[in-house]
């Protein structure tokens, strides 16, 4: 069996350890007789990735092949090169003596618009009989402006004609998804049962973590960061959707009390405003928030000085830290998102020192200007996405009644409203301890005190049913027998459209869903 992955770089965190984690999964269950080679196909060049190091074995084989044309997108590139692209992944393919009978091309985040040309070069490869297996990691259509917005330009196409694109349609054409959910949505949008997998990311351990106190002392020397108060760890790179106001308003809530650490900046060009933003107000106000520790110290150093892990993500495709953090052993704090967390609660996984809403009194901002940003933000965005106008004033009251309780979500606000917050809490004793007040689980959870025991024991409880449930090996078994279908699937060469692709797009524009610090800076 022949596997060529696709992927528009191999750059640490994120897409890049799925790929990894699945190379160790498929290296498990291999039987002896059973072959396997894996080549890598991304868009960077080949030094940037040589010193990689793969899962392999005599029966898994892995290399890496550069692929001009299969990174990110200049923005100043103005024309698709999909008959270009398609060529040169061509010949990668047969270069390998990767044929069609014999192997599968499995693609991650195709459609995600990072490169214009990549849909139009899959729908050729699969012309030529090439079995593709598309998993999904994010969603386009979910609230991701700039790239939606990219994608239309570039393409010069309508949103329901984009769908139709990005979803194309043969017997040897599956996709994957990461969960229930997203299965749902794609089920609705018309993709048949047989062809439509949850392929749930492996989770795979870190293995044993260097010592703590060492680590700290160093972050104390090179950093500032004090041993004699808690770490807790933001363990990501610092893109929009991982919401760093809330992550800096913990830091304003804690400031005396505890410290915080991101790892990694953002390498997207889009997202640099907005990670200045953050990191400027904390060297402004002097908070405890230490960004880029991921420069310094390994990810397994960061986890092991770190004293609890923290999420403050508004928006996953997955949400791997829900579920490593618990492997290595360390509380989780932070955000919740129900969408994601409630099939690990179905699984035996208890994360109840997180909270779905950071409670705000609305008196800390204005709050006509807050529904008022609020709704042109969202209707712009729909009008962007959708193509279609929508009724602001319904929107409007929509926030009215969500404010009658006389307090309002800190991930709902806008970035701006954000910062306000932010600085009156730093400005004003009673803020804090009126927020702290509203929002016990932040302190129960940084400091458990007489619950440090029951926390451990559910930590461990945790780690138990994620290796029961997410296992590598069950899981290689799983992604193994979608490889063999697709090879087995019968061939067309006429690649139809998803007929109910505005589902898709439909599924995630609700105002429910709207998170401004998603696509503003």
């Amino acid at each position: 069996m022949n596997i060529a992955i696709l992927h528009y770089h191999l750059k640490p965190g994120g897409v890049f350890q799925v790929i990894a984690n699945q190379m160790q999964s498929l290296k498990s269950i291999l039987e002896a007789d059973q072959q396997c080679q894996v080549v890598i196909l991304h868009g960077q060049s080949q030094e940037q990735v040589s010193e990689l190091q793969w899962p392999e074995s005599s029966q898994l084989h892995v290399s890496t092949q550069a692929i001009a044309g299969l990174g990110y997108d200049q923005r100043s590139e103005s024309e698709p090169n999909v008959s270009e692209l398609a060529d040169r992944l061509l010949n990668a393919l047969r270069a390998n003596r990767f044929v069609p009978d014999n192997t599968v091309i499995h693609v991650h985040n195709h459609s995600l618009g990072k490169n214009v040309s990549l849909p139009g070069a899959l729908n050729i490869l699969a012309r030529e009989g090439y079995p593709l297996l598309l998993q999904i990691h994010d969603f386009v259509e979910d609230f991701r402006v700039e790239q939606y917005q990219h994608l239309r330009a570039m393409l010069g196409i309508r949103p329901h004609a984009l769908g139709q694109l990005l979803y194309p349609q043969a017997p040897h054409i599956h996709y994957a998804v990461l969960n229930e959910r997203d299965h749902r949505i794609l089920s609705a949008g018309g993709v048949p049962a047989e062809r439509l997998h949850v392929l749930t990311n492996p989770i795979v351990s870190p293995g044993k973590l260097p010592e703590s106190l060492s680590i700290r002392e160093e972050m104390e020397l090179e950093r500032g960061i004090p041993t004699d108060a808690p770490l807790v760890i933001y363990p990501v790179r610092g893109i929009r959707r991982k919401n760093l106001g809330e992550f800096l308003l913990w830091g304003t809530l804690f400031k005396s009390r505890a410290s915080f650490g991101t790892t990694l900046a953002p390498d997207n060009e889009a997202e640099i405003p907005s990670y200045k933003r953050w990191k400027l107000l904390a060297q402004k106000l002097d908070l405890p928030c230490h960004f880029e520790l991921g420069d310094s110290f390994s990810f397994k150093q960061n986890l092991a000085a770190a004293d609890a892990v923290i999420t403050t993500s508004v928006a996953e495709g997955f949400g791997m830290v829900f579920l490593e953090s618990q492997l290595i052993g360390q509380r989780l704090l932070g955000r919740d998102l129900p969408e994601i967390t409630t099939e690990f609660s179905k699984n035996g996984i208890n994360l109840d020192l997180l909270y779905q809403v950071l409670t705000i009194p609305v008196e800390v901002v204005d709050k006509d200007r807050l529904i008022e940003s609020i709704t042109t933000a969202y209707s712009k965005l729909v009008q962007i996405l959708s193509g279609k106008s929508h009724n602001e004033q319904s929107a409007r009251s929509s926030l009215d009644q969500l404010l009658k309780p006389g307090t309002i979500d800190f991930g709902i606000l806008t970035p701006d409203l954000q910062e306000e917050v932010i600085l009156q809490v730093h400005n004003d004793q009673e803020t804090v301890a009126r927020i702290l007040e509203l929002n016990p689980v932040l302190e129960k959870g940084l400091f458990p005190q007489d619950a440090q025991a029951a926390t451990r024991q559910a930590v461990a409880s945790n780690s138990v049913a994620i290796k029961n449930y997410y296992d590598p090996t069950s899981i290689g078994r799983k992604l193994h027998f979608i490889y063999r279908n697709l090879i087995q699937s019968p061939r067309e060469t006429a690649v139809s459209c998803l007929d109910c692709s505005e589902t898709i797009l439909e599924s995630f524009l609700s105002l429910e869903r709207f998170r401004p610090v998603r696509s503003m800076s």
